[in-house]
Formats: C-alpha cells, sequence, structure tokens
C-alpha cells in the first residue's frame, strides 16, 4: 500500500521504516552523537539541519535514483550507524566521465554564467544544482536550495596529495575548471580556496587527477575534496 506525502507517493513500509527511525531518534537523544560516526557526511543539496534530515529521511533512495550526475551513494557502516543507507555525496568517478565542459565554451565563457553551463556540461561525478534530489524526497528531509546564497560544502585544500604542492606547481586543474572562479593561485603557485566563492558543487575534486597521478584507488583523499562546514557560507 502506498500514502502520499506532500504530493508524493511512498510506500508504506517506506514509511513507516522512517517514522520508527525518527523515533529511534527522539529516544536515543544524546545517545545519536555516539552512533553518527566521527563526521557528518556531505549531504545532497536542501539539507536543513543534519537533526531534521536524519528524522525526516526514510532511506527510500528517490533523491539517488533521480540524480543524474551519479553522485548520491548511501552511507555506510563506517559513515556511523546512524546514518547507514541514508543519502551522502560522492564526487569520484572515472576520469573518463569527468566534468567537461560544454561544447565551443571556455573557462571564461562559463565563469560568466556558471549555473546554466554546469547544466550543460558533460560528464558525472559533480552537482549540477538541478534540485531533482529535492524535488523527488517524499519527506522534505531536503527541500529548497539557492546555490546564490547556500552551499553544499567547502573546498579544501589537501597539501599532502596535491600535486601542485609536491612539484611546487605544475597542477593547476582545480583553478582551470572551477566555474566560479573560487581556486586561484598565490605567488607560491600553490591553490588556494575563496569560501565566499566555492559552493561546493564538486568540480574541482571530480577532476582532481592526484588519485591518478599516484595511481591511487578507492574513496581515499584528493588534493582538494568538498568538506562539510555548518558555519554558512561567508558572503
Amino acid at each position: 500500500m502506498e500514502e502520499k506525502i506532500s504530493g508524493r507517493t511512498v510506500s508504506r513500509r517506506g514509511l513507516l521504516a522512517g517514522t520508527a527511525g525518527a523515533a529511534v531518534i527522539i529516544a536515543a537523544g544524546g545517545a545519536v552523537k555516539a552512533l553518527a560516526g566521527e563526521a557528518d557526511p556531505l549531504r545532497p543539496p536542501g539539507m536543513t539541519s543534519e537533526e531534521h534530515f536524519i528524522g525526516a529521511c526514510i532511506r527510500c533512495n528517490r533523491c539517488r535514483g533521480a540524480c543524474p550526475r551519479d553522485i548520491i551513494v548511501n552511507c555506510a557502516f563506517e559513515d556511523g550507524i546512524i546514518n547507514v543507507r541514508t543519502p551522502r555525496l560522492s564526487f569520484r568517478t572515472k576520469a573518463s566521465q569527468a566534468f567537461r565542459r560544454p561544447e565551443g565554451k571556455t573557462q571564461e565563457d562559463v565563469a560568466q554564467e556558471p549555473y546554466p553551463a554546469i547544466l550543460a556540461a558533460g560528464g558525472i561525478g559533480f552537482c549540477d544544482f538541478c534540485m531533482l534530489c529535492a524535488q523527488n524526497c517524499p519527506t522534505g528531509a531536503l527541500s529548497a536550495f539557492d546555490p546564490r546564497t547556500q552551499w553544499i560544502g567547502e573546498a579544501v585544500i589537501d597539501p599532502a596529495y596535491c600535486i601542485a604542492f609536491e612539484k611546487m606547481g605544475g597542477c593547476r586543474k582545480c583553478v582551470d575548471y572551477c566555474p566560479f572562479g573560487a581556486v586561484t593561485l598565490n605567488e607560491s603557485r600553490y591553490p588556494v580556496v575563496d569560501s565566499s566563492k566555492c559552493n561546493g558543487c564538486g568540480i574541482c575534486e571530480n577532476i582532481c587527477p592526484s588519485s591518478t597521478y599516484r595511481t591511487f584507488k578507492g574513496p581515499g583523499p584528493r588534493g582538494i575534496n568538498i568538506h562539510v562546514n555548518k558555519n554558512g557560507r561567508p558572503l
């Protein structure tokens, strides 16, 4: 049997599972923190707070199925017991499937109108802010999101993995592909991130070559990674 929530249909089983999950969270109180893992997962755009998200998400996988860029995956046990099967973002993909600028567009063209350019870009492994995830969420765990004033997370350079730090320059992929001009090179030719321009789209992490350059495999860190930041986007 199916029920409708906010005009969307969800199975009775999924609704009961989500309700039970919310009840457990309320009953557990402070114990939830002990089950949540070391860090909050990077969530799809449209999450108002981690507490609301965990209480409202029914693990239905609709956001994951709706994502055209294939960046929504399920949390596993290492993300914390309370997060298992809830959605998180992953910007890792094969190099042949990574972000590609719209045909005929230069980096300067993209920077002038970044949002239409991202939507028209090729490849998977980054967020284009289509908001299909929120539109397909049946419970309101994800809601409206304005990437011009809100952010998914913040791009952070990891000098231990960034090729530019190892070679004292020589790699500027994140600089050349950031559609918002949030990543620049300093006088030492090292990349730096302007948090007021970054919105966590993940293109920089998606195209970072540090993993292929060093033949790294799996979910380990790259030279630049999108991190959760609860302080709000700097204006």
